[in-house]
């Protein structure tokens, strides 16, 4: 019965017809699906009235139901006693929630799933309600109510443990229908928008009602992660190497958890789009897409590391101009490269062949 929770109690009161005990039922209901108009008569307990069951499943139009009672003993009429008209009363809401990346954990028919984005990123939704009956004058069985809470990550361990949930959307009444939001951004309560670490919650609540509490009938989730940094150490832009280029160590901040990230070195100025050379050892990968093989579990939070490289003269065979970026792969811009960090530097090493030829004279 699309989980109605029904218990109709019709009581017969002595009134001006007097019931008297016989073989036929004396009390019976007629319930007539309103839809259909399918019938049946339900005979009720006793002569004076009592719970009963429905026979047919509540209809989303309702179901009629008449209480009929029969005259005493030199009385054959049947008389229309009451008439009461019940809706199936089900709520019920489903979220779709549309991000560039493709992740999802939970069930999503449930309701009670997470999704993923990029804290510079949109996102869409799509609300359906269903299972309320709009002509209503009982808000429980009229309205929802939708709701939107945040909670900010610690950004060290990109965990919410302990951490002190917020409203940032509070009730807002929703009927039957169909809602779609498009081109959405986070809210969560970071200074630096394109730095937030956090969740937001999306709850849908039934109101209280036949004796059953608020109750939440969807909950899904989409966590916000960082834009990603990083920066170069150990070479400042147009510093000029004589002789072998000492340890450089790469900094990834906030490295995306499905994201591919590299340094690369090419000859000449810095020319965004340039493919260069991959920097061995500098290349951190994350996710099933960029690790299918991988029997682990996939991290499912951003990363912070640093990798250190001392051969870094080894990509500059020749005297001239160097560019260094730091590169990010990710399921946003159809994983496209993005330029996280950008140094150009110089190697001159006739400099230092000078100043031996001019030691050695």
């Amino acid at each position: 019965m699309n989980s109605l929770r029904l218990n109709i109690l019709l009581l017969l009161v002595a009134s001006s017809v007097e019931l008297a005990a016989q073989s036929s039922p004396q009390a019976w209901v007629r319930e007539t699906d309103v839809t259909t108009g399918q019938m049946y008569d339900i005979t009720l307990p006793s002569n004076l009235g009592g719970p009963f069951v429905p026979t047919l499943a509540i209809s989303q139009a309702g179901n009629t139901f008449q209480l009929y009672a029969r005259g005493t003993a030199w009385d054959t009429k049947v008389y229309l006693l009451d008439t009461k008209l019940i809706r199936a009363y089900s709520p019920a809401a489903a979220f779709a929630i549309d991000t560039e990346d493709p992740y999802v954990r939970g069930d999503v028919a449930s309701g009670r799933y997470v999704k993923r984005t990029r804290a510079d990123r949109p996102y869409s939704m799509r609300i359906e309600v269903s299972g309320l009956v709009p002509g209503s004058s009982n808000q429980a069985e009229k309205f929802v109510y939708f709701t939107t809470h945040g909670t900010n990550y610690d950004k060290t361990t990109y965990s919410g443990l302990n951490k002190t949930e917020y409203v940032i959307h509070q009730g807002e009444n929703v009927g039957n229908g169909t809602i779609n939001m498009s081109s959405l951004f986070h809210e969560l309560t970071e200074t630096q928008a394109t730095k937030a670490c956090g969740e937001m919650k999306f709850t849908m609540v039934r109101y209280a009602a036949d004796g059953i509490p608020d109750t939440i009938i969807a909950q899904p989730k989409i966590e916000v992660w960082p834009v990603a940094s990083a920066s170069v150490e150990g070479i400042t832009s147009n510093q000029v190497f004589i002789d072998k280029i000492p340890l450089v160590i790469f900094h990834y901040n906030d490295a995306y958890p499905d994201s591919r990230t590299y340094a690369q070195i090419y000859p000449g100025p810095a020319a965004l789009g340039t493919v260069g050379t991959i920097v061995a050892t500098t290349e951190h990968k994350m996710g099933s897409h960029y690790n299918p093989s991988s029997g682990a579990e996939p991290i499912t939070v951003p990363m912070t590391l640093a990798l250190g490289v001392s051969n870094l003269s080894t990509y500059t065979p020749k005297d001239g101009i160097y560019t260094i970026e730091i590169i990010t792969e990710t399921p946003f811009f159809g994983r496209a490269p993005e330029r996280l960090a950008v140094v150009s530097f110089e190697v001159d090493a006739v400099i230092s062949s000078r100043g031996k030829l001019s030691t050695a004279e």
